[in-house]
């Protein structure tokens, strides 16, 4: 049983939030052992399946939120399914990640600090056409989310959203885009 990581340690290693590495091991999609009633990793395993993930992972996806929870988990659930997420807690640093590469798929809050959510919505319909923009929100009746939603086609989920809500989105417009 040496060389066996706890969950603990196998989400630290993997840079990912411990109950994103627990589910995982539950559904079968990360190699994990069950040793009595814990799951435990090979080291040597994750890397090959590292390696393997990266071959098979597709898709962009900018995760632009204030709530750090909110952030973590989208990008949680996004690099659980293959997709590679990019995550920023502002307006300005999201427009600098806009300006270094094409996102598939931009999962955006609307309030934000400093640049809104309106202006960065308008950024990307000018740059970049090609980029789906989900606006995640909890005020789908508010003005703001009624004018974004007026600029163009795009989707709304509402906060609290579930993990479904999110993995749908992202078999939808991913498997549009292949």
């Amino acid at each position: 049983m040496e060389n066996l990581l706890t969950v603990k340690e196998a989400a630290q290693y993997l840079k990912l939030n411990y109950m994103t590495v627990y589910r995982l091991a539950q559904r079968g999609r990360i190699p994990a052992i069950k040793v009595g009633r814990n799951w435990r990793f090979k080291r040597e395993i994750l890397d090959d399946w590292l390696a393997k993930q990266a071959r098979i992972t597709e898709g962009f996806v900018l995760v632009v939120d204030d709530d750090a929870r909110v952030r973590d988990l989208l990008v949680d659930i996004v690099s659980a399914q293959g997709y590679r997420p990019v995550a920023v807690d502002n307006g300005e640093r999201a427009l600098e990640e806009l300006g270094r590469q094409h996102f598939d798929l931009v999962f955006l809050d609307l309030v934000l600090p400093g640049v809104s959510g309106l202006d960065i919505l308008r950024a990307i319909k000018e740059r970049d056409k090609r980029a789906v923009v989900v606006i995640v929100t909890g005020y789908g009746d508010d003005p703001l989310a009624l004018e974004a939603m007026s600029l163009g086609p795009l989707l709304l989920i509402r906060k609290p959203f579930r993990t479904s809500d999110i993995i749908e989105v992202l078999n939808i417009v991913m498997r549009t885009r292949k």
